[in-house]
C-alpha cells in the first residue's frame, strides 16, 4: 500500500502530461486536410467556375432577349 501512495503523484503527473499532449496533437491535426480532400477540393472548384461561366452566359443571353427579367 505505501509504494502505491508513492507511485500516485508520478502517475497522476504522467497523466497530465499524456492528456496535454493527446489534444495538442488533436488540435494540431484538426486543421489539416488530406491529400484526398484537396483533390476533391481542386476538383469542385474547377466544377464551381465552371457553372459559373454558365450561369453568366445564361444571364446575357436573358438580357438581351428579356431586358427586364431581373426586376421581376
Amino acid at each position: 500500500m505505501g509504494i502505491l501512495v508513492a507511485l500516485a503523484p508520478f502517475i497522476m503527473v504522467l497523466g497530465i502530461v499524456w492528456v496535454s499532449l493527446h489534444y495538442k496533437h488533436l488540435n494540431k491535426t484538426a486543421g489539416t486536410i488530406t491529400e484526398d480532400q484537396s483533390v476533391e477540393l481542386t476538383q469542385m472548384s474547377k466544377i464551381a467556375d465552371i457553372l459559373d461561366r454558365r450561369v453568366s452566359v445564361l444571364e446575357k443571353i436573358l438580357d438581351d432577349e428579356v431586358p427586364d427579367w431581373r426586376e421581376k
